[in-house]
């Protein structure tokens, strides 16, 4: 039977100071705590306490941000940031923390605003971006949020602190404060980063504002000045969110459903009319400022052109009244399209848009190449007339194209006017005369290097190239083509053989081409094609039916079977596909369908992808069959 030890106010276990003991089992004593010390401290005795740490972490902090001392202080906001990368936070459960990183967030903003920023210390900094970051973090889970947007102050509190940082580095005059705070500049720069990464959750619960909004205004004045890649992304993401207006007359069906959204429903305003408002900072957004967001699309960056299209999404298709169409939202919605893109004025967006957003409906699908992937057959061209041929001498530029071209330095005039004048060819035929070309050149652009009046040259342009570095710079312009030396027989009567200086695999153009469409073709895979010899007196134009329809067909089913094993679906788009087909798919149907096919709309979307669409279409008919691309857009390429 096991023996009871009596119970006193002193420790269950006592240990000897001198390793022994007296009385009752002193041996036993030892042993038995050595034993069980030694299972927990492999053969080290362990101090009292092991075992029992006391207080948790968030009440040690608690109690550290309670008692205002600034060691603690410093520990409690670094220990916080440290937690949040692994372990939540719940400020609804302790909203102590929450308020009191808000505190030492706001603070040297707030003696900045009181113009005292002589008591802007380091260590105010120090805090401020760690209680920044930490909300930053905690921010990212759903409770948090919440409890951060549902706090009254804290949207001031955003507000001023992002005025002070975008006027800092986006002001002329924003460093009014001078020397004081330039030892900050890296950290300020931290901190805009931060807060934008805090504000693009947070934005998503600041809703239904209006022309005036500071916080609106403010990030979309930061937008158009950063170069900075990852803040821009972020800050369109905060503009996007901050575009959302709420219906506050919408209610549910018994099934917990929203009822359908009519043009004609009421709905309160902050003043509690009965009429829908028409301020909102959707409409406070500028012509040059939506031309600054679309160029964007001109970089190749997935993340950059995902978020501009999420941003035109909203824009376009939002449901805020416009104070002109204050009846209508489909009204205001063209309102906003014929701003966009700038129907009106320059049509530079319509241009960029009409542009990028095809090719980045089809980007990284897994698409049969027009060329080299559909596996067209060789191109066997017949002379049928005496009259059919190669030009002999290259078209002269229309007045536009020589406009826009003869502006250009060098080597891209030269370039471009190779690719509108000439074009790749894979027949033996297919050559041109080194001096010709140059002449050529020469010729076109004769009002740079002619003299005026007065014996000078003209100092409005560039100086053309020299005939060494522009025949070197035909090779360049055409991937394909080849400057080669031809030894010629010798001529009866004369002496010794001649050489002739040829380019191969270009010829001269009947009619001068695009810009777009001559970069194209001169950069596209070349197909074999050969001109064999035929019946030159058949007359001109003429055909023969049964062997077109026959290569035709063949070429058909060749292209075909090549995409029944590669099947596009909509499944396998990526956002960027799909926002693109909804932006296109309106546009057309706003403005291209609206007009004639002869429009100017119309001839900008030809200029863009008349090139390029028609082909790709043509060896990827899964395109049209999986309604990627709608059938009826063809009509305004052909």
């Amino acid at each position: 039977m096991p023996s009871l030890v009596p119970v006193s106010n002193n420790s269950r276990t006592t240990v000897p100071t001198n390793g022994g003991g007296n009385g009752y089992g002193s041996n036993q004593m030892g042993n038995y705590f050595n034993s069980t010390y030694n299972a927990y401290g492999y053969g080290i005795p362990q101090p009292p306490g092991t075992g029992h740490p006391g207080v948790d972490d968030i009440k040690r902090i608690d109690m550290s941000l309670k008692s205002g001392i600034e060691s603690e202080v410093r520990w409690a906001l670094s220990s916080l940031t440290r937690m949040t990368i692994h372990q939540a936070i719940n400020l609804e459960t302790d909203p102590f923390v929450g308020h009191e990183l808000i505190k030492y967030f706001i603070k040297p903003y707030q003696l900045i605003h009181e113009k005292k920023p002589e008591l802007v210390t380091q260590d105010i900094m120090t805090f401020s971006l760690d209680s920044l970051l930490t909300l930053r973090n905690l921010s990212q889970d759903l409770v948090n949020q919440q409890w951060l947007s549902q706090v009254t102050s804290f949207k001031k509190s955003l507000v001023e602190s992002v005025k002070f940082l975008s006027n800092w580095f986006y002001h002329p005059q924003g460093r009014e404060a001078g020397d004081k705070l330039y030892k900050f500049d890296s950290q300020f720069a931290e901190a805009l980063n931060y807060l934008v990464d805090l504000l693009e959750p947070l934005t998503c619960y600041y809703i239904n504002n209006g022309k005036n909004d500071p916080l609106f205004n403010i990030l979309l004045h930061t937008l158009v000045n950063t170069t900075d890649k990852n803040l821009f992304v972020n800050l369109l993401k905060c503009l996007s969110h901050l575009l959302i207006v709420w219906d506050k007359t919408a209610k549910g069906n018994e099934d917990g459903e929203d009822f359908d959204q009519h043009e004609d429903e009421l709905v309160q305003d902050d003043d509690n009319n009965n009429t829908r408002s028409t301020n909102n900072c959707i409409d406070a957004i500028t012509e040059s400022q939506l031309e600054t967001i679309v160029n964007t699309l001109l970089v190749a960056d997935n993340e950059m052109n995902n978020a501009v299209l999420e941003f035109l999404k909203m824009y376009l298709f939002s449901e805020a009244l416009h104070e002109k169409y204050s009846s209508s939202v489909k009204d205001s919605q063209k309102h906003r399209l014929r701003k966009l893109l700038q129907i009106n004025t320059s049509m530079a967006n319509f241009n960029t848009i009409m542009k990028s957003l095809p090719i980045l409906l089809v980007s990284n699908l897994p698409l049969n190449d027009p060329v080299t992937d559909a596996k067209i057959p060789k191109l066997n061209l017949t002379k049928r007339s005496q009259y059919s041929g190669v030009p002999t001498v290259a078209p002269e530029l229309t007045p536009e194209l020589y406009k826009i071209i003869i502006g250009f330095p060098e080597p891209i005039r030269a370039s471009t006017w190779l690719h509108c004048c000439y074009e790749p060819t894979g027949t033996e035929q297919g050559e041109v005369t080194q001096i010709s070309i140059w002449k050529a050149y020469e010729n076109q652009f004769q009002e740079v290097w002619k003299l005026n009046p007065n014996g000078e040259l003209n100092n409005s342009y560039k100086p053309l190239l020299v005939a060494v570095d522009f025949i070197k710079n035909v090779t360049k312009a055409f991937p394909y083509a080849e400057a080669k030396v031809i030894t010629l027989p010798p001529v009866d009567g004369e002496e010794g053989s001649k050489k002739k200086f040829v380019i191969k695999g270009i010829q001269p153009r009947q009619f001068p081409v695009s810009i777009e469409t001559g970069n194209y073709e001169a950069l596209k895979p070349m197909t074999d094609t050969a001109v064999d010899t035929g019946d030159e007196n058949l007359p001109v134009g003429h055909i023969d039916a049964k062997k077109f329809q026959n290569y035709l067909s063949s070429t058909t089913d060749t292209i075909l079977y090549s995409d029944g094993n590669n099947k596009i679906s909509k499944e396998i788009w990526n956002s960027i596909n799909e926002s693109s087909h909804d932006i296109i798919e309106y546009i057309i149907s706003e403005v291209l369908d609206a007009s004639n096919l002869d429009s100017k709309e119309s001839n900008i979307f030809r200029l863009y992808n008349g090139y390029w669409l028609p082909e790709l279409v043509y060896a990827n008919p899964s395109l049209i069959e999986k309604g990627i691309i709608d059938a009826n857009w063809l009509k305004y390429l052909l």
